[in-house]
């Protein structure tokens, strides 16, 4: 089967899934998990080996479209405890410009200060004036 085929029948399947009362499921379920964290680990046998979780929230995006009961969200984010050791990046959808990722990066100060060097051009911080444009438009592109 051709792999655009596959992807047609995946998106098909994730859409069908795609229901109001699916993530409200889902959001129970992950409640109920929180003591059972994930986390990545290296495919090395080495004690001090480092593994960079890699995933995407780019079309999971649930900017005006879920109400979770108390309005539609703005602005999407994840959550990383302080306390975990492994690494991950992931990126998700911009509130405010569809040309634009949100992109949170939990690794070791060496990592984010070479990312900062080599592509500071790509990689902004987040601050608080890119994210008011998605509740008033009308505020310029910074």
């Amino acid at each position: 089967m051709p792999l655009s085929s596959v992807a047609s029948h995946v998106h098909e399947l994730s859409e069908s899934a795609a229901t109001k009362e699916h993530f409200k499921q889902l959001i129970d379920w992950v409640e109920d998990q929180k003591p059972n964290t994930l986390i990545s680990r290296p495919f090395v046998v080495k004690e001090k080996a480092f593994s960079i979780m890699m995933s995407s929230g780019l079309r999971f995006s649930l900017l005006g479209k879920m109400d979770f009961g108390w309005g539609k969200p703005v602005f999407t984010s994840c959550h990383v405890p302080t306390t975990r050791m492994d690494c991950h990046v992931m990126p998700l959808a911009s509130p405010v410009n569809g040309d634009d990722w949100i992109v949170y990066m939990h690794l070791p100060k060496k990592q984010l200060d070479y990312m900062e060097a080599r592509a500071g051009n790509v990689f902004k911080p987040l601050i608080a004036g890119y994210l008011q444009q998605a509740l008033n438009p009308k505020i310029s592109r910074i």
